[in-house]
């Protein structure tokens, strides 16, 4: 089980909604669908939640198969805070997050060049039990 952050990287305006995942690719999708339902009852643009899904899918993703065991525990967290939209995914791994560079010739390793490129800002906290927090505000109207 993953102790969830007391105090958000990004301060909360909004009590969060939280999704404890299993890791698994499945997760992945069920993430999205949790998201989808969050920023569409909260009325965001549609292109601006299609965006948000991108980032949600990616952070997921890397907590799948770089922060966790097949099994171990992921969550996922939604909240609005002054800069926008926050999503906070915690996984079981003290590794820090890095952006690779893009390039044509590399089949993986993009998600946090894309992250940084479509969030409004993004980073990571470890966590005082172990694992980490990784975070990005999202935008709620497209650039």
């Amino acid at each position: 089980m993953i102790d969830e952050p007391r105090n958000s990287p990004v301060p909360a305006m909004t009590d969060p909604s939280v999704l404890m995942l299993t890791s698994s690719p499945e997760a992945i999708k069920a993430a999205r669908d949790f998201a989808r339902g969050w920023l569409d009852g909260k009325g965001f643009q549609r292109t601006a939640v299609e965006i948000a899904l991108l980032i949600v899918s990616e952070l997921v993703t890397n907590a799948y198969k770089h922060g966790s065991e097949p099994g171990q525990a992921i969550s996922v967290r939604l909240y609005l805070s002054e800069a926008g939209p926050v999503v906070e995914v915690c996984d079981g791994s003290d590794a820090e997050p890095h952006v690779k560079p893009l390039t044509l010739d590399t089949f993986s390793g993009r998600g946090l060049a894309i992250v940084s490129e479509l969030a409004r800002a993004w980073g990571f906290r470890h966590l005082a039990s172990g694992g980490k927090t990784v975070y990005a505000v999202m935008r709620e109207k497209t650039p």
